[in-house]
């Protein structure tokens, strides 16, 4: 066992007797799932909004809020991949909520990067806000049509070839 994985188990307290029951331990990493979802949703939620209704010190937040997110984020995926599940490998990674997720992200690093920018610049801050919120809708929209494209393309293709197989097995 790796002293990543075991400084993990040790920050989860994962080898108390409360996870001896299965169906405890199941409930609990379910309810963990969620709790670790909804701190990521706030955060991203917060770090979007703090560059735009804080100013500057809203965008230093907003930046340490993301900083901690992300190695939240790599600390799960770390100990996943650890035990032998690569979550790259085993879900579907192209779903709205992760669009979503980028969006709120580009906001909240976009806004505060902006915002610490134009801390010295000639043009308003609303300016640089707008250019910033802009770019994250815009660039989130592309992503997101694409993938929707791609989407109807492949289950266009694989209509086709269920209707094809049909039809060879109705000549049979």
């Amino acid at each position: 066992m790796s002293a990543f994985v075991r400084a993990a188990r040790f920050v989860g307290d994962l080898d108390d007797d409360f996870y001896a029951d299965e169906l405890q331990r199941d409930t609990w990493n379910e309810a963990s799932a969620v709790g670790f979802q909804s701190l990521l949703w706030i955060g991203l939620a917060s770090a979007a909004i703090l560059p735009y209704a804080a100013g500057v010190t809203g965008a230093w937040i907003a930046i340490g809020i993301i900083v901690a997110l992300i190695v939240v984020a790599y600390v799960v995926i770390g100990y996943a991949r650890a035990r032998g599940i690569d979550m790259y490998t085993v879900q579907e990674l192209r779903r709205p909520r992760l669009a979503i997720a980028l969006a709120l992200y580009l906001l909240g690093a976009g806004g505060a990067l902006v915002r610490l920018l134009a801390q010295g610049s000639d043009a308003s801050a609303w300016t640089w806000i707008g250019l910033a919120f802009g770019a994250a809708v815009g660039a989130t929209a592309g992503v997101v049509g694409v993938k929707w494209h791609q989407r109807r393309r492949r289950n266009a293709e694989l209509a086709a070839e269920k209707a094809e197989l049909q039809g060879f097995e109705e000549t049979d």
